[in-house]
């Protein structure tokens, strides 16, 4: 009941308008996820919008795996998991996130990773940690890369921002999965997934460029 007021209700007709009226949004490349089966989503993480962009504009469920800090708080760690976020421990190999990881794939839903682990500051890309990789390798569903660029600084840290969001079509990743999934490969991936963020990046600063 409450995910279905968030997604039906909140989401399209509260937070995507006050979204879209003090930042100026582009988005590309959603309609090339399935309107079923099983997906991953990687993306760089600049901002705490990320993921609520996400949310809004993927009209399918999408979960999304948040580092288990955010659980601490009494808000977050009531609403976030009653709208599809799970908490994975990053100091460590969590298997319990990977086995909800599986199961949401599993179900044939979508799900989100943010390989940086946790936001970038500065807006560049940071390292990429193995888990999405791992995920990703163990799903044998398609994997899209998202690109976010300029989120750091929507509303209210500023009015009108141009913010560019752009999904892409998903990796080839036929040679990493006939491979067991051992260090090696997992770190192939990893470089595979951020040279495809860079790519985007890339073309997104040129399409700003004119």
């Amino acid at each position: 009941m409450f995910y279905k007021f968030v997604y039906h209700f909140v989401a399209p007709w509260i937070v995507w308008p006050f979204l879209r009226i003090f930042n100026r949004i582009k988005i590309s490349g959603f309609e090339r996820i399935p309107a079923s089966g099983p997906a991953v989503i990687i993306a760089n993480h600049r901002s705490m919008w990320d993921p609520v962009i996400l949310f809004c504009r993927i009209r399918r469920r999408v979960y999304f795996i948040g580092k288990a800090e955010l659980f601490d708080n009494w808000f977050l760690g009531f609403v976030l998991p009653r709208i599809g976020v799970f908490p994975v421990k990053r100091t460590q190999l969590d298997r319990s996130a990977i086995r909800r990881a599986s199961e949401v794939l599993e179900q044939g839903h979508v799900l989100a990773i943010f390989p940086e682990g946790t936001r970038s500051k500065t807006g560049e890309l940071m390292p990429f940690k193995g888990g999405a990789a791992l995920f990703a390798h163990r799903a044998d569903a398609p994997v899209y890369p998202v690109y976010f660029d300029n989120t750091r600084k929507i509303f209210p840290l500023s009015i009108g921002q141009k913010v560019r969001v752009a999904c892409e079509e998903p990796l080839d990743l036929a040679e990493f999965q006939e491979k067991k999934a051992n260090a090696v490969v997992l770190e192939e991936m990893t470089a595979a997934f951020r040279g495809a963020i860079e790519e985007i990046a890339a073309a997104v600063r040129q399409e700003a460029k004119g």
